[in-house]
């Protein structure tokens, strides 16, 4: 897929915006800081893979995502908040798990087996 200078420029935001996260750290900072401690130097070096999909001209961005608790107890743990609207508790008990086929693109990348999941 080509890459207008527009779609590079946001990766590349994307990336210095991982960078400072990890950077920023306290609980990286700290870790790092016990291994000095035991006389070893540290080399840190992540891999990030993104993923893009193009969005035909037709098929806009869902203004409504469902959320279900398992989403948000996910996202929670990579530290992603959402917004107000979007975090509101789901109306029914209904813990289905719905994967759409990006989700599952995703969560192979991550060399995570959805299988057993459907």
């Amino acid at each position: 897929m080509e890459l207008d200078n527009r779609m590079k420029q946001l990766l590349r935001e994307l990336g210095r915006a991982i960078n400072e996260a990890v950077s920023d750290s306290d609980r990286i900072a700290q870790a790092i800081s016990r291994i000095k401690a035991n006389g070893y130097d540290v080399f840190l070096m992540l891999d990030a893979i993104v993923g893009l999909n193009k969005r035909g001209a037709g098929e806009a961005a869902s203004s409504q995502a469902a959320i279900t608790n398992q989403d948000r107890r996910f996202l929670k743990s990579l530290k992603i908040r959402l917004d107000e609207e979007a975090t509101e508790p789901e109306s029914n008990g209904d813990s289905r798990l719905i994967i759409t086929p990006q989700d599952v693109k995703f969560l192979k990348s991550l060399r995570i087996n959805v299988d057993d999941l459907r």
